[in-house]
């Protein structure tokens, strides 16, 4: 499997928004009901992501306990070299949870983050952040 998390966003009254996530060992998704407000300040913080070395942008949509899924997404640097990867957990309306690690590159980031923002334009959209195989010690 090709690592990636894709955010597939429909405007309506109320908007909603669904969530594909996978690495080369697990994969979940969600479909969640969200203010499009909350996605536009999301990609706004990650137009900006990373300033530093400990710079994190969360994006939270429903709680990890609900009935109806959740969606809890942590973007960070986790080495001092600056590389970047997202934490995914996610779980749906049927009680099935996964919780992984996706690693990017900054080109897959900027090209999410103008998918995202042309879909909130647009009022629908898929969005893809491309992922990359874990970076190991012998680099």
């Amino acid at each position: 499997m090709q690592p990636r998390l894709e955010f597939k966003f429909l405007q309506s009254d109320p908007s909603k928004i669904w969530v594909k996530a996978c690495n080369d060992a697990f994969a979940g998704e969600t479909e969640q009901y969200i203010n499009a407000q909350l996605l536009k300040e999301f990609a706004n913080k990650l137009s900006m992501f990373p300033e530093s070395n400990s710079d994190e942008v969360t994006f939270r949509v429903g709680d990890i306990d609900s009935n109806y899924g959740h969606c809890d997404l942590k973007f960070h640097c986790f080495d001092s070299a600056g590389h970047t990867a997202v934490l995914v957990s996610v779980s749906n309306d049927s009680g099935c949870v996964a919780k992984f690690t996706v690693q990017f590159e900054a080109l897959a980031l900027d090209n999410f983050v103008s998918s995202i923002k042309l879909a909130l334009k647009s009022g629908s959209g898929v969005s893809d952040l491309i992922g990359i195989n874990p970076y190991t010690q012998n680099v």
